[in-house]
């Protein structure tokens, strides 16, 4: 009877041993025979120096990753037990399980994934919209004129506002000054948007405010820009109302391109009929002359 079970006993202990060891949980294969010539036949990797079977392995520390080696005393350890736990194999553990004996076994270290980069405000704010503010002045026959303006561009489409306000001597000698503005609000489209190369197309409202009427009628214009050398680049500018007033606006110039900053000057010069409205007698105005200004670009 006490032979055959220490007999069962012995098969049991020797059928868990080899089996068992071959993929132990948590610990990472060792190198085929073929490839590690220190291995013993059976696969298991031989003891390094100083580490017996009786001799505690200290702790390595962790190689970076989410998983490293570790040691166990059978007091137990200390630490969350949601974050770590070990496995021993009965085969080879079962001769060193007496008391203030060391076990050993593998552990997983839980720890978090670098978090994922989150689209902040910074992110959100290099959409492709840009929005300038521009202002100029202009020395015009018989005055001078104001321009101010607004344009905002995305990938393609944009909205510009733009006013030009004359303060003119009066033509039939009276006392006092004559005052023209011209008002523009239009939706616009980018035909050509490259590097050195924009060219703008739009088409909306326009309106002019006379000493003696107020008029409006749709209003057409196009701007194109070309790099020429560094932040130095050639702008030109044509506009056209062709009713119930004519205006037709025309300038050409350099710019600047400092940052945010863009400094212009050039040559401009604005058309005026007003088909006779006022009385039934057609009056004509011609204003040209150079004008100076700067652009502000956000």
């Amino acid at each position: 009877m006490w032979k055959q079970t220490g007999l069962v006993l012995a098969i049991t202990l020797v059928g868990l041993g080899p089996g068992s060891a071959e993929a132990r949980f948590g610990k990472r294969s060792s190198p085929p025979p073929s490839s590690n010539p220190g291995s013993s036949p059976g696969g298991r990797p031989s003891p390094s120096p100083g580490h017996g079977a009786g001799t505690p392995r200290p702790r390595p520390a962790p190689s970076g990753g989410y998983y490293a080696p570790g040691y166990f005393s059978p007091y137990g350890y200390y630490g969350d037990p949601w974050h770590r736990y070990s496995y021993f194999d009965p085969a080879w553990a079962w001769p060193f399980m007496g008391p203030y004996v060391p076990s050993y076994g593998r552990y997983y270290r839980y720890s978090q994934p670098p978090p994922r980069p989150v689209l902040g405000v910074e992110d959100a704010a290099a959409q492709p919209f840009t929005t300038s503010f521009q202002a100029d002045g202009a020395a015009v026959t018989e005055g001078y004129a104001v321009g101010l303006g607004m344009q905002t561009d995305g990938e393609r489409f944009g909205f510009g506002i733009d006013l030009n306000l004359f303060n003119l001597a009066t033509d039939d000698g009276t006392g006092g000054r004559d005052s023209i503005s011209l008002l523009s609000v239009a939706p616009s489209y980018l035909v050509v948007k490259q590097p050195r190369v924009t060219w703008r197309v739009s088409a909306g409202l326009d309106a002019a405010f006379a000493p003696s009427v107020t008029m409006a009628g749709p209003g057409f214009g196009t701007n194109a820009r070309l790099g020429l050398l560094g932040p130095l680049k050639l702008e030109a500018n044509a506009h056209l109302t062709p009713l119930p007033y004519i205006q037709v606006r025309g300038d050409a110039g350099l710019a600047l391109d400092l940052g945010h900053v863009r400094l212009r000057a050039g040559y401009r010069a604005t058309y005026l009929d007003d088909q006779g409205v006022v009385d039934g007698v057609r009056n004509v105005d011609l204003f040209r002359g150079p004008f100076a200004g700067f652009s502000l670009v956000l």
